[in-house]
């Protein structure tokens, strides 16, 4: 009868063997940054953390995968909603290292989830990561006005050389 019973229970366990969801809370990001990290377990995770930004803001961020021997933290995306801003792989296995591009992601004010998705060895290793916000949004570059000046000047010969072999 026990032995049913545990044998039960173990199917329900690989049954339901999918991956694992785990909500780590929030970071504070008042001080301009915060540090995470985690162990997730073997197999397959997705690790939410909610963070807050209070005015415009740009931000960054990295994650890192800890390895040792075996252990081995595989991520198949990082994404930050609303809005589906993701994380680029910058440096792949044994070390993974994830990051934001270098101008970061423009905020506004609300409560932003950043997502982990991703598979842990049996061995379990962990990751560790920062985020940060800098208040104003990233500035976007805008030509200055002898390099439009430039532009239009060579449009313009280009078309009078046109017209010349037309005519």
């Amino acid at each position: 009868m026990k032995l049913s019973r545990v044998a039960t229970a173990s199917a329900l366990v690989l049954a339901s063997a999918g991956s694992f969801a785990a909500a780590l809370g929030s970071i504070d990001l008042s001080s301009g940054s915060g540090f995470f990290g985690n162990t997730p377990i073997a197999g397959a995770f997705v690790d939410t953390i909610t963070f807050t930004v209070t005015t415009a803001s740009t931000f960054n961020g990295s994650i890192t995968s800890v390895v040792n021997g075996t252990q081995d933290v595989d991520f198949m995306s990082i994404i930050v909603t609303p809005g589906a801003l993701s994380f680029a792989s910058v440096l792949g296995d044994p070390v993974e290292v994830w990051a934001t591009p270098a101008a970061g992601f423009g905020l506004t004010p609300g409560v932003y989830t950043l997502t982990l998705t991703g598979t842990n060895s049996a061995s379990v290793g962990s990751y560790a990561g920062n985020l940060a916000v800098t208040p104003g949004l990233p500035s976007t570059s805008v030509p200055e006005p002898e390099s439009v000046a430039m532009l239009f000047a060579g449009l313009g010969i280009v078309g009078l050389l046109a017209r010349r072999r037309r005519g």
